[in-house]
C-alpha cells in the first residue's frame, strides 16, 4: 500500500507563521518576559509593568503554538511511514531531526552561553539536559518511533476512512480528560526537572501527545477536509473561555495562577488549533514565491533562531530603551529577518540542505 497525501498549501503557511510566532515568543523573553538565558538588563521600575504584558503574550502563545506544531507534524507521519517503511522511516527521523539536536548541543547552545560540557555534566547528575529549541525535534523523534512500533504490529497501516469530524461534545469531553494527565505530568516535571531527559516542561506534554494523536487521526479520517466555520467558532470560543477562566481564578487568588493553566491546556491547544487551521484553510490556501521560500526555510529558522536573537540582543543592549515593548519590537523584527536569512543560506549549503 502506498497512499499519496495531498500537500495542503495552508499547512505549509501555518508552519512558517508559527515559526515567526516562536521567534517573537522568545524575543518577549529577551525583552523581559520569561528568562531565555540572555535577557536584556532590567528597566526602570516605572516601566517594569510592561514585563507583565510580555509574559501575557508568551502565555497566549504557549497555550497553543507547539501543540499545533505537533499536530501538523503528525498529520504527515502516516504517509511517510507508508512510503519509506519502518527502518528507513526511523533512520530518516534520526537524520532530519537528530542532526539539529546535535547542532544545538555542540554549536548553538555554547554560542549563547550554555556550555556543552556543563550541559552534559548536568545530564549525568540529574537526568536533565537543555536541548534549546530542538527539544521539539527530540520529542518528535520519540513520538515518531513509538508510533512506528505501534503500527508495525499490524499487517499493514489502516486505509484512510471518510468519517465525520468529531462532535463538539466529544471535543470538549476529550479536553476535560486531559486535565488529570496535566497534573500527573507536572508532578513528574517537579520531581524530575524542567528538562528531564531532554523533554522540556513535561507539564505541557499531555497536550502535545494529544495533538500528535489527533494529527494522525485527522489524516486517517480526512478531518481537515471537513473543517468548517462552525469548528472555527467553537475553537475560538473554547480558547477565549478557557483564558477568561484563568484570569478570573487569578483575580480571585493569585496562587491559583501557577497551576490553573493545567485546567485549560486541552481547551486552548485544541480550540485555537481548530481556529487557525480553518482561517488558513479558507484564506491562505495558496502559495507564491515568498510563501514557498518561507515554508522551505522555516525549519532551519526555528533551529537557528537563538543565534539571531542572541546576536541582535547583544548588539542592541548598549542602546536599549527603558521601555520593554519598544525593546521587544526592536529586537524581534531584525531577529525574525536574520533567522530566516540565515536559514536561506543553510538550506543552500551542501549536506545541511539535506537535513533542513
Amino acid at each position: 500500500m502506498n497512499q499519496k497525501i495531498q500537500r495542503y498549501d495552508y499547512l505549509d503557511n501555518i508552519k512558517w507563521f508559527l515559526t515567526i510566532i516562536v521567534i517573537l515568543h522568545h524575543t518577549a523573553g529577551v525583552a523581559g518576559g520569561k528568562p531565555v538565558g540572555y535577557n536584556l538588563p532590567s528597566v526602570a521600575t516605572s516601566m517594569a509593568y510592561q514585563y507583565d504584558l510580555l509574559i501575557v503574550f508568551q502565555g497566549l502563545n504557549q497555550s497553543y503554538f507547539m501543540s499545533l506544531f505537533f499536530f501538523i507534524s503528525a498529520y504527515f507521519i502516516t504517509s511517510s511511514l507508508e512510503r519509506k517503511g519502518q527502518r528507513l522511516f526511523i533512520k530518516d527521523k534520526f537524520i532530519r531531526l537528530g542532526s539539529p539536536v546535535l547542532i544545538s548541543l555542540v554549536f548553538i547552545n555554547p554560542f549563547i552561553g550554555n556550555g556543552f560540557i556543563s550541559n552534559l555534566t548536568d545530564f549525568f547528575k540529574s537526568g536533565n539536559i537543555d536541548l534549546g529549541v530542538t527539544w521539539f525535534c527530540w520529542t518528535l523523534i520519540v513520538f515518531s518511533i513509538v508510533y512506528s512500533i505501534f503500527v508495525s504490529n499490524k499487517s499493514q497501516l489502516e486505509k484512510r476512512k471518510n468519517l465525520a469530524f468529531p462532535a463538539v461534545w466529544s471535543i470538549i469531553a476529550f479536553s476535560f480528560l486531559l486535565i488529570p494527565f496535566n497534573y500527573i505530568f507536572l508532578y513528574l516535571q517537579n520531581v524530575g526537572g524542567y528538562n528531564l531527559m531532554g523533554f522540556r516542561s513535561l507539564g505541557n506534554f499531555p497536550a502535545y501527545i494529544a495533538m500528535f494523536f489527533l494529527g494522525i487521526q485527522a489524516y486517517k479520517y480526512q478531518w481537515l477536509d471537513k473543517l468548517s466555520v462552525k469548528h472555527a467558532i467553537v475553537g475560538i470560543c473554547m480558547w477565549l473561555l478557557a483564558l477568561i477562566t484563568v484570569f478570573y481564578l487569578h483575580a480571585i487568588n493569585s496562587e491559583y495562577a501557577s497551576s490553573s493553566y493545567l485546567l485549560i491546556r486541552g481547551f486552548t491547544a485544541i480550540g485555537m488549533s481548530m481556529f487557525i487551521l480553518y482561517v488558513f484553510k479558507t484564506f491562505f490556501n495558496n502559495n507564491n514565491y515568498w510563501s514557498k521560500w518561507l515554508s522551505r526555510t522555516a525549519f532551519a529558522a526555528y533551529v537557528f533562531q537563538d543565534i539571531a536573537l542572541y546576536s541582535v540582543a547583544k548588539i542592541y543592549q548598549p542602546l536599549m530603551t527603558q521601555t520593554p515593548l519598544i525593546n521587544f519590537v526592536v529586537v524581534g523584527i531584525p531577529s525574525v529577518i536574520i533567522a530566516f536569512a540565515l536559514s536561506g543560506v543553510i538550506c543552500k549549503t551542501p549536506k545541511l540542505k539535506e537535513i533542513f
